[in-house]
């Protein structure tokens, strides 16, 4: 089974776009784990492209935390925030919101819907039993390019494997922009949350 992990940035989008295109191979989904705090241009764009990736054969799937909503006040411990003291000796939390917002609710669904296809068994009384065939690995795809890739890690987890074909196709994020504008397609804004400090005001 193959997933992209879609975040609906440049990275992931150009990663389902090529899939569309056939300039990669099918995949079984693109899920999108929403934190129900990306950026209105992310979410028009996410309408906008959705239908566009379906039609070429790219299932798009949404999913979120179990919380439905996370709230600003459930972040705060999550994201990598500043702090301060009244000795001044402040500093940077540590980041747990990906974790929780997106990688969990992306693996749920993963486990609960490892399936390939379906097989039908016809008995001699006519009964017919269709059981549903599962998949025992996940390959997953993540959005990383030339130009971050320290980002790079292993999965964890036994029954998924990561995959980065932006590297392997040796493609940095303005090879991403230029492959989307060479194709007609829009170039997405920057996803993320909009109180995460890893982005400026101008996201």
């Amino acid at each position: 089974m193959k997933a992209i992990s879609l975040g609906w940035g440049v990275q992931s989008f150009t990663l389902a776009a090529m899939s569309a295109l056939g300039d990669l191979e099918p995949v079984d989904v693109a899920i999108h784990a929403d934190t129900t705090h990306e950026t209105s241009g992310t979410y028009a764009f996410a309408e906008r492209w959705t239908p566009w990736l379906e039609e070429r054969g790219v299932r798009v799937v949404t999913v979120r935390d179990a919380a439905q909503a996370a709230t600003v006040t459930e972040f705060k411990t999550d994201i990598p925030a500043f702090t301060d003291t009244p000795g001044g000796s402040g500093g940077m939390l540590r980041r747990q919101c990906t974790s929780r917002w997106k990688i969990g609710p992306m693996r749920k669904w993963l486990r609960e819907n490892m399936v390939t296809g379906s097989k039908s068994v016809v008995y001699e009384d006519g009964e017919v039993v269709v059981t549903k065939q599962r998949a025992r690995h996940i390959e997953q795809w993540l959005g990383i390019s030339l130009d971050e890739f320290q980002r790079m890690k292993d999965s964890d987890v036994k029954y998924i494997s990561h995959r980065w074909p932006l590297i392997e196709q040796r493609m940095t994020r303005w090879d991403c922009q230029r492959y989307l504008e060479r194709h007609g397609l829009e170039v997405p804004p920057k996803s993320a949350c909009v109180f995460c400090p890893y982005h400026n005001m101008a996201v």
